[in-house]
């Protein structure tokens, strides 16, 4: 490939990624429901004075996406949906790109670098949530972010990458604290850097301080108003979700748990700090009580996790969609199989690759803890993006794939000496 090709090639596969995704939110029409309507709340509440609540709760759901977001789209725009939208194509086409850097910071060349920036360019959900107010818009690329700083201190442990690892988990703290999992695999690749440990130490530190400090304002905020330093209220409540007698690895109302018809009431007399608590100790308690069944249940979730996208939409699906499903399900199949097929190449099997597979278990991980939502999974599709592009870009050198697409039949060889 001529080296003054590849930036061109990136652009287009940009342009051709946003393009895809403005297109799909011009689209579609789809109305905000459940946590997706939930952040609009926030942040339409937030703008207009109420503070930042849902209009029930004041730090149940994460607070990062909707006022990093959506506040400032909803006061320029005046609460335009569409441009909110747009703005999550926006940062769609971004992971796009950072899927492209953290592939080469992986020790990728420029054709695997392409083909991660592509498969996820092409990945038809992440066309899809860009309709959606979710926090996975910004989380993704947040994600992205994190790991090519873990790589780059892999490489070379400067204050300045660390500086903005931090901050970065700092902000991921606040979108989604369950990608805080991650975390794990930044301080594996200080581990594997070769600097005196009195460095790596200081790094971590800095990594440390700087997640502290951009978080704090929202944890101070919450203490003010909750009663509690925490960046959200709902971790009692999402480990008794995932962990009760009538759980079963994916989301179940609250109401339809043993707690069920005290809920209410346990909420009013307790706040949604006090209620959360209650329900993380019942859950502990029932972990406890039934370690095997709570062994079973984590292990289906991480099956869950993973499944297959066979699952049906809502509703009668139409032709097309039912087309749009098949094409998705391929889709997954092949980062799925491209993502495992690299761990077949020793070339593979090295430190770079190994933070990369860290993030992938230990965002899985965290959710086996608690409970399963099936978009809870697209934030890691972009890794799965690397991990496919490295496998491929190592078939093509080590089996020479590209002479499988060069003419060589007899009947072409006897024409040309002929």
């Amino acid at each position: 490939m001529p080296t003054r090709f590849p930036r061109f090639y990136l652009l287009i596969i940009l342009l051709v990624a946003l393009c895809l995704r403005v297109i799909t939110v011009v689209s579609l029409n789809l109305a905000a429901e459940s946590d997706y309507a939930g952040y609009q709340s926030m942040a339409q509440n937030f703008i207009s004075g109420a503070g930042m609540t849902d209009g029930v709760n004041m730090a149940f759901l994460s607070a990062g996406y909707p006022l990093l977001i959506l506040a400032p789209v909803f006061a320029i725009t005046g609460n335009n949906i569409l441009a909110a939208q747009l703005v999550n194509a926006l940062l769609g086409t971004i992971s796009v790109l950072l899927c492209y850097m953290v592939t080469r910071q992986a020790g990728a060349g420029r054709l695997g670098g392409l083909i991660a920036a592509s498969l996820f360019a092409l990945y038809i959900p992440s066309w899809v949530y860009a309709e959606y107010l979710a926090k996975e818009n910004l989380m993704t690329p947040l994600m992205l972010a994190v790991i090519w700083c873990a790589l780059k201190l892999m490489q070379k442990a400067l204050f300045s990458t660390a500086m903005l690892c931090g901050v970065l988990l700092g902000l991921l703290s606040l979108v989604g604290n369950a990608a805080l999992s991650i975390a794990g695999a930044v301080v594996l690749a200080l581990f594997f850097v070769m600097e005196k440990p009195g460095h790596k130490i200081k790094c971590l530190f800095v990594i440390m301080m700087l997640a502290v400090i951009t978080a704090s304002p929202w944890i101070v905020r919450n203490y003010l108003v909750i009663g509690a330093p925490v960046v959200n209220s709902n971790s009692g409540f999402n480990l008794y979700i995932g962990n009760n007698p009538s759980a079963d690895g994916l989301f179940v109302s609250v109401k339809d748990t043993p707690i069920g018809p005290e809920w209410e009431t346990l909420r009013k007399e307790k706040g949604e700090m006090g209620a959360s608590r209650v329900l993380g100790q019942l859950a502990l308690e029932w972990i406890k009580e039934h370690p095997a069944n709570a062994l079973k249940l984590g292990v289906k979730k991480a099956i869950l996790f993973w499944m297959p996208p066979v699952h049906e939409g809502k509703g009668e699906q139409s032709k097309s969609e039912s087309l749009v499903r098949m094409a998705w399900l391929a889709q997954f199949l092949v980062l799925v199989i491209g993502a495992i097929s690299g761990l077949f190449f020793k070339a593979l099997r090295n430190r770079t690759t190994l933070i990369v597979w860290a993030t992938v278990t230990g965002y899985t991980a965290i959710h086996m803890l608690f409970y399963v939502v099936f978009r809870y999974r697209e934030p890691l599709m972009p890794f799965l993006c690397v991990l496919c592009a490295l496998a491929i870009e190592q078939a093509w050198e080590k089996y020479d794939l590209k002479s499988f697409f060069r003419n060589r039949s007899p009947d072409a060889e006897n024409y040309r000496m002929g």
